[in-house]
């Protein structure tokens, strides 16, 4: 069970900016999204594809709006 927790010390940034964590939380929860829709539509039946990826796509557009809020241009 050592083996997550030490993955994610690896993976996450060494700095103590927040900016950088921040992108890297949300580049995670996005990538998490967009599997999800993925795999939804390979195993599920039409009508949960259907309901699913509506509510999973309005929280990937919150995700990338708070993604262009926090790093966008200006």
């Amino acid at each position: 069970m050592t083996n997550p927790a030490l993955h994610l010390l690896v993976a996450m940034p060494n700095s103590t900016d927040t900016g950088n964590l921040t992108l890297f939380i949300l580049a995670v929860l996005i990538a998490l999204v967009v599997a999800a829709i993925r795999g939804m539509a390979r195993r599920t039946h039409v009508i949960m594809v259907i309901s699913g990826t509506s509510v999973l796509l309005v929280i990937l557009s919150v995700l990338v709006l708070a993604y262009l809020i926090t790093f966008g241009p200006g």
